[in-house]
């Protein structure tokens, strides 16, 4: 574990050096596109450093949020694009095989009833998914969570803000006659398929088992 640490202090002392010469260098070869001596320019470069413990913290602190930014674009977000177009190919495909259906109460009997059933097993499949690429790519088992369950996120912003916010500019007599029959849709909209996209998520959210090392 201390190995680690020092390899990971001194690969970050290696990049603040490296930004370091980068940034000194740009400063000296614009100096001299201005036509100034290399001794000129070469003073002016160092000149143009006041505090070199206050431009190394500036860089480290930089390269400490990108890195935090390509960290979270890993772990969270590719995973969890990646179930939500799963989640919607599957969808759109369901819906293809059968008449789209209306409302929600078309899906609790005959064809509606399989689709949806169909629809719900996919997402099993794309809780799966947004899990395990979430842990490959080192997601701590909150991010890996909300990964898996992203398709049920996205539809209940969909249930909870978009659609309302539809109905009530377009005036929709049955969202607006019947607020409770729409709330009560949450549930096999949202609710049932988060639950299936947790189930899909449980295996991938446990660390990996690896062999311990011999001890000598």
């Amino acid at each position: 574990m201390r190995l680690d640490r020092r390899t990971k202090t001194n690969e970050s002392s290696d990049e603040v050096v490296s930004e370091l010469a980068g940034h000194l260098e740009e400063v000296y070869e614009e100096a001299r596109s201005r036509g100034l001596t290399n001794e000129t320019a070469f003073e002016f470069t160092l000149q143009e450093v006041e505090d070199w413990h206050v431009l190394a913290a500036e860089i480290q602190r930089a390269t400490r949020e990108e890195n935090s930014m390509n960290n979270r674009t890993k772990t969270f977000w590719l995973p969890a694009l990646t179930a939500f177009v799963i989640a919607s190919v599957f969808q759109l495909a369901l819906t293809r095989i059968g008449a789209q259906p209306q409302s929600l109460v078309r899906l609790t009997s005959g064809l509606g009833a399989w689709l949806y059933a169909g629809w719900l097993l996919a997402q099993i499949l794309c809780g799966a998914v947004g899990a395990l690429l979430s842990r490959r790519a080192g997601g701590t088992v909150l991010v890996r969570i909300l990964a898996s369950v992203f398709p049920a996120m996205v539809m209940l912003g969909l249930w909870g803000v978009v659609i309302p916010v539809s109905a009530l500019l377009q005036n929709n007599v049955f969202v607006l006659r019947h607020p409770l029959c729409y709330a009560a849709g949450a549930f096999p909209a949202v609710v049932l398929p988060a639950v299936a996209l947790l189930l899909g998520a449980f295996p991938f959210l446990r660390e990996p088992s690896h062999a311990e090392p011999a001890k000598a």
